[in-house]
């Protein structure tokens, strides 16, 4: 509990919050919910790592809600700079040159990468599916080419373009349990597919010790020129990936980065890297590409960009793209792209992360984690394994009795064909929630630990101390033959 965590609202307060809660449920549409299922509860304040509901309930947000808090919920500089931003501007399109837009600009370019001048410009928009679908186009107008490869587990955003590259299954603008049983998807998937680069359940049937070749190319590497070549690498503007997958809920192996580089730059197409969610610092560096020694030709950001005090994305180029677009006259304009909210609450983000040096905070809180997970390990036969750095976390969890994955299918998850099996993902949820901790269930058998990048120790060893007591309830739970499943 933090002394910044707001009273509990008046008598009047509250008669609103139960109207505005009650009008919800009746008109709004919510995503992640069963039929009539309303919203999770109504949130009425929220500071630093806390979220404060109407009933009074406090929750140390250990997921960073999908992972976008940067410096926390609400904090006081980013707040500033929002009623600055109203007060001196409030809107205006994104011809215009403004101070808060400049400046998050260079912080972005220079600041956030560690020495390195690969950097040209930026573009922001208004979220990081939109970001994912400027870099697409981005890529197709630098080429002049069409197909964008993509890989197995990715997710990159809910519209048609950012959508066509998602391949997981379970958030790719689906829409589950309608009558009949039917699964309705508005998208049509057109980008060829590489392996998935996740070593733990290689897709191409390979070990470490039996996947690199007589030059060290990893097994997937090797099949993604393939299905690259396949195409026509005429016809392929760029390759996208994560580093930190976030949906695919994995790592990519050490090597794969700077082999994607090499073969991107061998076939002269645009590497695309997603760090929407891994970017501002989550990995304990700026980048989660910085971790590796290489540099890509599109970053993509969002979520933490502005500590999601305001909708944001933005595409980091090259320079060598960049002076290409200086040749010429982009028409790709949105009321929102560059707005003065938005850019105002980023360079108050940046600036909060290098005067409270929170890079290097994640990075030794990440090193905490991993001692306090390995201890966990330890003792609990349901937490399987986990990887992760900074604070960006997976789990893997097992039945205790069997050692074997809980939902068979894993990250192949099918919701239509796997809905009633036992997740224990949001078992750990739910128990982890009773006990002031919110954390939420994407995959059935994994999860993520993102909170945000200020959180103190003392929280996150409260938080931790939460998930250790909800995995002793996990080790308890009945074998997968009580839960009526098998493999």
């Amino acid at each position: 509990m933090t002394e910044s965590i707001e009273a509990a609202p008046s008598s009047d307060d509250a008669e609103r919050i139960a109207q505005a809660a009650e009008w919800d449920s009746r008109f709004a549409m919510h995503v992640h919910r069963p039929p009539g299922g309303g919203a999770l509860g109504t949130a009425v304040s929220a500071a630093g790592s806390w979220l404060t509901l109407a009933d009074g309930t406090e929750l140390l947000d250990l997921h960073g809600q999908y992972m976008s808090m940067g410096v926390g919920h609400n904090h006081p500089r980013v707040r500033a700079a929002l009623h600055k931003a109203v007060d001196d501007l409030g809107y205006c399109v994104d011809l215009f040159a403004h101070e808060a837009k400049g400046r998050a600009a260079k912080l972005l370019v220079e600041d956030t990468m560690e020495g390195s001048d690969w950097a040209g410009r930026v573009r922001f928009v208004a979220s990081g599916t939109e970001a994912v679908e400027t870099a697409l186009l981005m890529a197709r107008i630098y080429t002049g080419r069409q197909v964008v490869v993509t890989r197995q587990l990715a997710h990159h955003g809910w519209t048609e373009g950012a959508a066509a590259v998602s391949t997981s299954t379970i958030n790719r603008g689906d829409y589950f349990d309608l009558p009949q049983g039917r699964v309705r998807n508005a998208v049509v998937q057109h980008a060829p597919i590489a392996p998935a680069p996740f070593c733990a359940d290689c897709p191409l049937g390979r070990t470490p010790a039996h996947c690199k070749d007589a030059n060290g190319t990893l097994a997937c590497v090797r099949e993604t020129e393939r299905t690259i070549r396949s195409v026509g690498v005429h016809n392929v503007a760029g390759f996208i990936t994560e580093l930190y997958n976030a949906a695919g809920a994995y790592v990519v192996p050490p090597e794969y980065p700077a082999q994607i580089r090499e073969m991107t730059e061998r076939l002269g197409i645009v590497w695309i890297d997603d760090e929407v969610v891994a970017g501002v610092g989550r990995t304990g560096r700026w980048w989660a590409f910085q971790h590796y020694g290489v540099t890509p030709d599109i970053v993509v950001a969002g979520k933490g960009l502005s500590s999601s005090a305001a909708p944001v994305g933005a595409c980091i180029v090259s320079r060598k793209i960049s002076d290409y677009f200086d040749t010429g006259i982009w028409t790709a304009a949105g009321s929102f792209h560059g707005h003065p909210l938005s850019v105002a609450a980023v360079a108050a983000t940046l600036e909060t992360v290098i005067e409270e040096d929170l890079v290097t905070h994640a990075a030794e809180l990440g090193e905490h984690v991993r001692h306090r997970l390995t201890e966990m390990a330890s003792r609990h036969p349901s937490l399987d394994n986990f990887e992760g750095s900074g604070l960006a976390w997976i789990l893997n969890f097992v039945d205790p009795a069997t050692g074997r994955r809980w939902t068979p299918t894993d990250r192949w998850y099918d919701v239509t064909a796997d809905g009633e099996t036992f997740k224990p993902s949001e078992f750990i949820t739910e128990a982890c929630v009773k006990r002031g901790v919110l954390l939420f269930p994407f995959l059935p058998n994994s999860m993520h630990l993102g909170p945000p990048l200020a959180i103190t120790r003392q929280e996150l060893d409260f938080g931790l101390d939460v998930l250790d007591e909800a995995l002793g309830e996990l080790d308890a739970q009945p074998t997968e033959a009580s839960h009526g499943h098998g493999h």
